[in-house]
Parts: C-alpha cells; structure tokens; sequence
C-alpha cells in the first residue's frame, strides 16, 4: 500500500466534509495517510481556539486514528497549540 503526506488544510477540508476535501478523495483512497506532529499540533490550536467541546476533540482525535504520526511527541503538540492560541 502506498502513502502520503496530508497537510493541515486537507485534513481539515476532508475531516469537515468540505466541497474541497472532495477533490482529495481519490488521491487518499486506499493509501496510508502521514501527518506530520506540526499538522496534528495546527489541528489542537483549531480545537482550542474555537473552544471546542470534548465531544467534538473525541471526534477529531477518532478521526485522526488511523494516521501515521512521524515523527512526533503528543505532549508538544498540545503545548504548542495552548501557546499560540494564548498568544
């Protein structure tokens, strides 16, 4: 099976259901998807700066499960997303 980097902005067109993220579907289709710590750290501030209940984190971070993650440290992510939304 072959891979692929998702940035920020595709996961986030394809996670909303967005017309856009429909123009990725078949370039995704069947392949293992890679994100960066960077794109998952982009997607906590997102959840944090528009105060996101847990459901809906519980629902992004489902979401997000079946994505390899390289290289990253979770604890960083969140931290980066609580600095830049504070800032």
């Amino acid at each position: 099976m072959s891979s692929v980097v998702v940035d920020t902005d595709v996961v986030s067109f394809v996670f909303k259901n967005h017309t856009i993220g429909a123009q990725y579907d078949a370039d995704l289709a069947g392949r293992t998807l890679i994100a960066s710590f960077m794109t998952i750290a982009e997607l906590d501030r997102w959840t944090i700066q528009s105060k996101w209940g847990e459901a809906r984190r519980n629902w992004l971070r489902l979401y997000l499960e079946p994505f390899v993650v390289i290289p990253y440290n979770r604890a960083l992510c969140t931290k980066w997303a609580e600095v830049t939304v504070a800032a």
